[in-house]
């Protein structure tokens, strides 16, 4: 294993952080945009009340 200094042990610690960071907010993002996509879907089932006028 390589050793590293205080510089290139930040840089890691930032790298795998900020990836682990996007990995869960993409994760959370692709759920409500399902939720989303799911509660449309089935909204456009009913009629509206501009149609029901």
């Amino acid at each position: 294993m390589t050793k590293l200094g205080q510089a290139e042990f930040a840089d890691f610690i930032t790298e795998t952080f900020v990836k682990n960071r996007l990995e869960q907010l993409l994760a959370e993002n692709e759920k409500t945009s399902l939720n989303s996509k799911n509660s449309e879907d089935i909204y456009r089932k009913f009629p509206s009340s501009r149609d029901v006028v």
